[in-house]
């Protein structure tokens, strides 16, 4: 079974590994991520939750799911009380962080400050979100400081405006790279070390990343690139034995609700059930979600529909 490397996808490069930190529940949990899809043993309730407080997006990036559904699905925002609710199951069942976003950009939701520090009042360790920036003004880095935000990665590609302009399409170089330096220096202003930044982009072709380490480390606290995934049409029947760790470690909730076991499926195959009427607690335990971690224990991962042909799946066998 090919499930000895967690996140191979992911590429530290420069500046502090956010991955480490130095607090004993946080190191109980990075223990248990890498852990538990390695051993196949998990406890009554997901580590980490992604809660996609919407799938609406300023940009339109041309190798981003998000771009590439195009009006294939409704557009929308999270209820507060899904929040809330999600967030009361699991600080009473052990979980340990979540992401506010699957797909879309979270500063377009007017409560994600108050979504942020919901969570962390109810005494989670690892709270963040992916974002594009370009609503990362002064008064928004204020309230996610005061909210208590863990940390934030920020998608950017490139070091230069030609560069990212072109792929981060509809953004300004210059706005977004000055917002980050703006959080910087109230972070320090502040005296505070939180969210720590990180810094990310897709690999691409016309990036060199020794200069993008360069370019980013002393603006930033941790810069990493992504594997490129080919978010085009799905390259299905591929046989592998690799496993996907993501059955065992976290769980998906979309903005209308609906409970995903991963955050790769594309809202059409593997719904578990929706907030309303299901509990996190119960989808995570549900006949449906065992069933897809015993065909990935086998090597039979292929025969799930969502998962023949899933993005994550594709770049991870093919290295």
């Amino acid at each position: 079974m090919d499930n000895k490397d967690i996140n191979t996808w992911f590429h530290h490069l420069g500046g502090k590994n956010l991955y480490k930190k130095n607090n004993k529940k946080f190191k109980e949990y990075r223990k248990k991520w890498q852990e538990w899809p390695r051993t196949f043993e998990i406890e009554k309730f997901p580590l980490f939750i992604d809660i996609e407080v919407t799938n609406v997006c300023n940009l339109k990036c041309s190798f981003c799911a998000t771009t590439i559904s195009g009006n294939k699905y409704v557009r929308g925002l999270i209820l507060k009380e899904h929040v809330k609710k999600i967030i009361d199951e699991g600080s009473d069942n052990g979980l340990y962080g979540v992401k506010f976003n699957v797909r879309g950009e979270p500063l377009l939701h007017p409560l994600i400050d108050y979504f942020v520090a919901y969570a962390k009042k109810k005494k989670l360790v690892d709270v963040y979100f992916n974002t594009n920036a370009v609503f990362l003004t002064d008064h928004m880095s204020e309230r996610l400081i005061g909210a208590g935000l863990d940390r934030i990665s920020i998608s950017f590609e490139g070091y230069t405006k030609e560069v990212y302009e072109k792929n981060r399409i509809g953004s300004n170089f210059e706005l977004v790279l000055r917002n980050i330096e703006k959080l910087q220096n109230l972070k320090n202003k502040l005296n505070v070390d939180h969210p720590r930044v990180r810094i990310q982009t897709i690999k691409l072709p016309e990036i060199n990343m020794e200069e993008y380490s360069k370019f980013w480390e002393s603006k930033v606290d941790e810069v990493a690139y992504l594997d490129y995934k080919d978010m085009g049409e799905k390259k299905k029947d591929n046989v592998s034995s690799w496993i996907c760790p993501q059955l065992w470690q976290r769980m998906t909730v979309l903005w209308n609700g609906d409970i995903f076991p991963c955050n790769h499926d594309d809202e059409q195959f593997i719904k578990l059930g929706n907030i309303e009427t299901l509990s996190m607690k119960e989808s995570w335990d549900s006949s449906k979600i065992k069933e897809l971690r015993n065909l990935h224990r086998q090597g039979m991962a292929h025969m799930i529909n969502a998962c023949n042909g899933c993005y994550l799946r594709n770049i991870e066998i093919n290295k």
